[in-house]
């Protein structure tokens, strides 16, 4: 049987929970890969930059990402202080993807686009669960790569793929033929995008405290 522990883990998504995931794996002197389709770590986040979180920073710092953090001489932020995503960003999740052990294995522009189990078939089930993972990928240049792994961490998150409007998960009449009318982030209504919704009416599909700040805005 093949051993798996001299493999790598792989971990897709570069946000605060992919990087998260790797500092722990990077305490523990596992060697990690980290896949991340856009060309900077925290890609979603930057998405909603103008939004302030719900929660202090206490809540938003791994502590193994901490300690990494504390060799390169950052200041941690005020405990007690909400950021926003943009500082999220900008104080926390850049210089920890820039840090030495992490950035090595940063797969920037790095589209994954299948995981198997290596040389098993998806009806076959012998051996299957020792078998190592084979994550199928698109690099920067366009060219497909294979690479294996004792373990894949899916931290995609979900920013990308939102559900549709309807509450059986599907979407409603019209939502398809109207998706370029149709945010399903957290638009910024105040500053960047503001020209796009002034004098405009604006239809809130939602109740949730991510709903109530854009209309509050």
């Amino acid at each position: 049987m093949m051993s798996l522990a001299p493999l790598p883990v792989a971990v897709i998504g570069a946000g605060p929970v992919g990087l998260a995931a790797a500092a722990r794996l990077i305490e523990r002197a596992i060697s990690v890969v980290v896949f991340e389709q856009a060309g900077h770590a925290g890609a979603s986040v930057a998405e909603w930059g103008h939004v302030q979180l719900f929660s202090p920073w206490r809540f938003n710092i791994d502590e193994a990402a901490a300690d990494l953090l504390s060799e390169t001489g950052w200041a941690r932020p005020q405990d007690d202080a909400i950021p926003t995503g943009k500082e999220l960003l900008h104080d926390y999740l850049e210089p920890l993807a820039s840090h030495p052990l992490m950035a090595k294995g940063l797969r920037l522009n790095a589209r994954v686009e299948a995981v198997v189990r290596k040389d098993r078939s998806r009806i076959g089930s012998e051996g299957r669960s020792s078998a190592p993972f084979e994550v199928v990928w698109q690099d920067q240049s366009g060219a497909r790569r294979r690479d294996t792994f004792r373990a894949v961490i899916d931290a995609s998150g979900t920013w990308t793929h939102p559900n549709p409007l309807g509450l059986d998960g599907l979407p409603v009449d019209g939502e398809r033929e109207n998706a370029d009318r149709i945010a399903y982030g957290i638009p910024d209504v105040k500053g960047a995008l503001r020209a796009d919704y002034a004098g405009s009416k604006v239809l809130v599909v939602g109740a949730g405290h991510s709903a109530i700040n854009t209309v509050l805005d």
